[in-house]
């Protein structure tokens, strides 16, 4: 079965002003940054896109202009994922009404639910969308979803799921537990090679909002067979996480993207721009690393 959802998906972030509201025009400007880039889809309002940040309406908003600047050039995951039902509910359809690829959505959070509870939010969910629907295990969420229940909603009719749980034997359990028409997307880029020689189709990105060039080529080379090289690129992205890491990594991936000579603004409160110290610190190592000039990789 061909999945329309293969290669490298951006986990798109969303930037903010001074005055905390999302600067559209640097969303348009990052979102065709990447797509120039040969990005193979696209997963707004996502964890890495402070999409939990955001009131439901301005996350109708940003999906509505995504989908408006994309125009199908690439397919389009809505992460429509919420505290509670309804409004999960309310953003999967309104993403329906929108014509996106799917949907997908996490487990309730904050508040604790057991399995039965969580079984029902996702009932609820695929019963009102006709689009494909998918999972989505966030380690951040504190809600890890099971094999057991993973199998509870393929029943249910989840075509997919994107796995950002970190854990590359709970990701092959997963795999084991799920038909081979099922989608698993591996959920970070730091576990792209060993999951796609799992038989994987493609992985999330977060990283690939500042330096799209690196997975895209990964996966290039994985799909042709050049696996040493393949490995090479794996382990810059893990140094490349590795700075990521010195700072707050949101925070850090939007001093990134600016960088890149993207006016981008802000991550929106509580996280807080970067110090002008660390984004020095931070641009000297990317610098080192080679990332702010080509041939990147």
């Amino acid at each position: 079965m061909e999945h329309k959802f293969q290669g490298v998906i951006a986990v798109v972030l969303t930037p903010f002003d001074k005055d905390d509201k999302i600067d559209y025009s640097a969303l348009e400007r990052l979102i065709e940054f990447m797509l120039s880039k040969g990005i193979h889809g696209l997963f707004p309002c996502g964890s890495f896109s402070l999409g939990p940040l955001m009131s439901p309406g301005e996350r109708k908003k940003v999906l509505e202009f995504t989908v408006k600047v994309n125009r199908n050039r690439v397919p389009i995951i809505a992460q429509i994922g919420a505290i509670n039902t309804k409004t999960a509910v309310e953003l999967a359809r309104h993403a329906q009404s929108l014509k996106v690829d799917a949907v997908a959505s996490i487990p309730p959070f904050y508040i604790p639910t057991d399995e039965e509870a969580t079984y029902a939010h996702f009932k609820e969910i695929i019963e009102a969308v006709d689009i494909p629907a998918y999972a989505y295990n966030n380690l951040w969420t504190g809600r890890i979803i099971s094999p057991g229940l993973l199998k509870r909603l393929v029943k249910l009719g989840y075509q997919g799921m994107k796995d950002a749980g970190e854990d590359i034997q709970l990701h092959c359990r997963y795999l084991r537990s799920v038909p081979s028409s099922f989608n698993l997307l591996m959920g970070t880029e730091i576990l792209a090679i060993p999951a796609l020689s799992m038989g994987v189709k493609g992985f999330t990105s977060g990283a690939v909002n500042a330096f799209p060039e690196l997975n895209v080529e990964l996966f290039r080379l994985f799909k042709e067979g050049k696996l040493d090289q393949a490995a090479k690129l794996q382990q810059k992205i893990l140094k490349l996480v590795e700075i990521l890491s010195i700072g707050p990594e949101i925070s850090t991936m939007y001093a990134c993207v600016n960088l890149r000579g993207i006016n981008f603004g802000q991550p929106r409160r509580p996280l807080r721009p970067l110090s002008f110290e660390l984004q020095e610190k931070i641009k000297n190592r990317i610098i080192h690393l080679g990332l702010l000039e080509e041939p990147y990789y």
